[in-house]
């Protein structure tokens, strides 16, 4: 993206060397890309799932 922004490559050259559609490009210039996640909703608070993954692991050295 900094590369076409301070014009050191075209759009299509971009689109090309970094195999990435131009479509993708142009709409990551002009402010168009998603900003939702795609899938359902977490059902965890982030901080939820590292607590219950380290939970598992502990478990498994216990041997339970």
């Amino acid at each position: 993206m900094d590369a076409i922004e301070s014009e050191r490559t075209s759009l299509k050259q971009a689109s090309i060397h970094w195999n990435i559609p131009c479509t993708f490009l142009l709409n990551h210039l002009n402010g168009k890309t998603r900003s939702k996640k795609c899938g359902p909703t977490s059902v965890f608070e982030e901080n939820e799932d590292e607590v219950i993954v380290a939970w598992t692991l502990a478990m498994q050295k216990v041997g339970c």
